[in-house]
């Protein structure tokens, strides 16, 4: 199976990379590694923390207060990034150049580190003075035409095409002015401008995380407990794939990548249920897909969109809620009816594990749960991905059986130790600060630990032992010593990283070697993983910075507005149109870059002096219509990916399944259709971001609601209408009845949803009455 997946990978452009000699594929995971070590150090500042803790124990350690600019790391991160890109990527995909790294490539790699690395030099001095001389023009545009063909080698050409159509519109518009040119795409903005930023600062924490988590197995956990929960009813695997893929999407952040690991094993599963190939090739896209719209960790360009808005992370999140709700209520829809008109039923519960197994072991889920709740606390993302490995990197050590101990005892010490971590030092109970007795609290537990290693059987010295004490006492440590809470949880995740690699080297046992390997090539693979979304971030850039430098961000936005004719629904539609086709070949960062610099200002431009977008999010100065409009191209955008002719994750499902790829494509647009609706409902009624309701009130409550119970009510009408079936085949009158009323539902009017409602029990009454079915 690995070897059909490696092809299918290349086949689908994904990963057609060089199989590198061992000096070679060193030289990658240092780069890799680097990445992450400049991350650690000076992004999330470890280095500030670990001087912060070290004083406060009397060790002044003065080197520690070594730090570096934001846009310097981001210019050793594009080093590193440039290395990665041409030792891996061949110059063409052909068997030659795949063989063989060519001279060529030798030779870009040291022009790419010149570039960047005179970037990282120069910016302290360029910060001072604000010049720009002749050498910052040269770099300035190697470093341009070096993201563009790394880009090309990694993601394909029609991202680069794009990119160099608007820098030739730019290089005219500026009138040849070189310096110009340099300075806004190199030295302030473009390549190292907003979307570069927040891959930089938030998002390769987050792929550090995801990595380690399909590494540890919780990917195989979530998706083998869906199964054994869903399994034995009628359509399980499927309804399962739909969950699991849908959770585990929300950390992976990608369609595809998605598809080829839990699509691995889901869509053999749904074939042997009995679905045919090309539902079962589809079922499985349209759920991981769905991965990238669910909190709390959505796709990286939420990440973007929050820089954009000047909204919190943490809000953009709730807003989501809903509409990632609506979406997987209207693909279980579709799948549950899916599997009434196939008469499928459930598979015997021997194919599965006992589910007291799952339940068990339940604390695995422990860090979606940390990191769910940092986020939504207000924590900033890149702190709460990080704490949230910490967290993760204890729990995988205590779920190893193999590894003695009694599994009960270290959960209840993990999750009390951990509830604990999350107070903060300004936290009080009765007007006295509780971050003392709480770091006592914890070096008492730790005491018990070893208390019950000398009094009882329960616990060994073994690893297990050694990683709970060790996160203990830091935790402790960090309470006792009055750091600040985010302090504490950045440092138990990257001491977290050094437990796992010692402990993990040190020990003896299989599963010992086995988190060291996971630790150590998570570390490598958020390198390897990040260089796509890296470059393609890097490229969004230059097209913002172009669009800003010239003005054209205007001009575009006000010629859709004109296309349009005043017409909203139009608009929304051309809106809809353009963030398709460009999703079709560009990934979804720099398709959000694009469509929100471009329609979505057009669309904010149409309404926002309708009464229902007037008003500013609750708190910030950021429009309803402006957040609505960034929403609305963000959905589509991310639906691409399912969207024929290109439709990759399709594709990649229908590999997986060995289906027809455009039957399998036409089922996931059709089992999506909450995707390709939900975002004209959302944008239409805007109270469902729920961050946008000015005031809440028990009419507003309900208002909300019903907003949300009609909008899955009318995604069911469609369902049926679409599928031909409710308890057995519907007649084609009542389907087109039902389709009709689900368009004209869309607009969630009473009117409409009472007909529907209507008409669901005519023909419920009219089946139950009629026992011979109808096409």
């Amino acid at each position: 199976m690995g070897e059909n997946l490696e092809k299918l990978e290349k086949k689908i452009k994904l990963e057609a990379t060089r199989t590198l000699p061992s000096k070679l594929e060193n030289i990658v995971k240092t780069a890799a590694i680097l990445i992450g070590l400049f991350e650690i150090l000076f992004i999330f500042n470890f280095t500030f923390s670990l001087y912060s803790l070290l004083g406060k124990m009397g060790l002044k350690l003065e080197f520690l207060k070594l730090d570096f600019q934001d846009q310097q790391v981001m210019a050793f991160v594009l080093g590193m990034i440039f290395v990665i890109a041409f030792l891996r990527y061949p110059i063409l995909k052909r068997e030659k150049y795949l063989k063989k790294v060519q001279i060529i490539d030798y030779i870009l790699i040291i022009l790419g580190l010149v570039a960047a690395l005179y970037k990282f030099w120069r910016w302290p001095t360029y910060m001072v003075y604000y010049n720009v001389n002749q050498t910052d023009v040269i770099f300035g545009f190697l470093a341009i035409l070096l993201v563009l063909e790394a880009t090309r080698r990694t993601i394909g050409w029609i991202l680069p095409t794009i990119v160099t159509v608007f820098l030739i519109y730019g290089i005219r518009d500026a009138g040849y002015n070189w310096t110009r040119i340099a300075q806004y795409l190199y030295l302030d903005q473009g390549i190292f401008g907003i979307p570069f930023y927040v891959m930089t600062i938030y998002v390769f924490a987050f792929v550090f995380f995801g990595a380690f988590l399909l590494k540890i197995g919780v990917s195989d956990y979530i998706t083998e407990f869906m199964i054994t929960i869903f399994g034995t009813r009628p359509g399980g695997p499927a309804k399962a794939a739909v969950i699991s893929s849908g959770m585990m999407g929300t950390v992976s952040g990608s369609s595809v990548a998605n598809v080829l690991t839990t699509g691995t094993f889901t869509i053999p599963l749904m074939k042997k249920a009995g679905y045919p190939k090309e539902i079962a090739g589809a079922v499985e896209p349209v759920a991981s897909t769905g991965g990238q719209l669910m909190p709390p960790v959505m796709g990286a360009a939420a990440f973007i969109m929050a820089q954009f808005l000047g909204v919190p992370y943490n809000k953009l999140i709730i807003a989501a809620v809903l509409p990632a709700l609506i979406y997987y209520s209207g693909v279980y829809l579709f799948i549950d009816l899916e599997t009434k008109r196939l008469g499928l039923k459930g598979m015997p519960r021997e194919h599965f594990k006992p589910i007291k197994y799952f339940l068990r072991k339940l604390y695995i889920l422990l860090p979606i749960l940390v990191i769910t709740v940092a986020l939504v606390w207000g924590i900033a993302p890149h702190i709460a991905a990080v704490s949230s490995l910490g967290v993760a990197i204890w729990v995988a050590w205590i779920s190893k059986d193999e590894i003695p101990g009694n599994e009960k005892l270290y959960v209840a010490v993990m999750l009390i130790t951990t509830l604990l971590m999350f107070t903060g030092r300004e936290t009080t109970i009765a007007s006295i600060h509780i971050a003392k007795p709480v770091g006592i609290i914890i070096l008492l537990l730790s005491i018990l630990l070893v208390i019950l290693r000398f009094t009882t059987d329960l616990i060994e010295f073994n690893e297990k032992f050694y990683i709970s004490i060790l996160f203990m006492i830091l935790i402790a440590l960090g309470k006792l010593l009055y750091m600040r809470k985010e302090e504490v949880l950045l440092l138990t995740g990257i001491f977290g990283i050094i437990f796992s690699l010692i402990v993990g080297y040190r020990s003896r046992t299989e599963s010992g070697k086995t988190m060291y390997r996971a630790t150590y090539e998570s570390m490598v693979d958020a390198g390897k993983t990040s260089t796509t979304v890296m470059l393609a971030a890097a490229s969004a850039g230059l097209i913002q910075g172009v669009l800003t430098m010239t003005g054209l961000v205007t001009s575009l936005g006000f010629k859709l507005v004109e296309l349009a004719g005043g017409s909203l629904f139009l608009l929304l539609v051309m809106a809809m149109i353009f963030s398709l086709i460009l999703g079709m070949g560009v990934p979804t960062t720099a398709n959000y870059v694009i469509t929100s610099l471009v329609a979505a200002p057009a669309v904010y431009t149409a309404v926002q002096n309708n009464p229902i977008y007037t008003a500013s999010v609750p708190g910030y100065t950021t429009p309803i219509a402006l957040l609505a409009a960034h929403f609305f191209v963000f959905y589509f955008g991310i639906l691409a990916d399912l969207t024929p002719p290109v439709a990759l994750a399709a594709y990649a499902g229908s590999a997986l399944a060995g289906g027809d790829f455009w039957k399998t494509a036409i089922n996931a647009v059709k089992y999506a259709l909450a995707g390709y609706v939900g975002p004209y409902i959302y944008f239409t009624h805007p109270e469902m971001f729920i961050i946008t309701v000015q005031h809440w009130t028990p009419e507003m409550a309900i208002k909300v609601i019903y907003y949300l119970l009609a909008t899955i009510f009318v995604m069911y009408m469609m369902a049926v209408g679409i599928t031909g079936h409710l308890k057995k085949a519907v007649p084609k009158a009542f389907r087109v009845i039902l389709v009709a009323l689900g368009v004209l539902g869309a607009t969630l009017n009473h009117f409409v949803i009472v007909a529907g409602l209507v008409t669901m029990v005519a023909l419920y009454i009219y089946q139950g009455r009629n026992s011979s079915p109808s096409a």
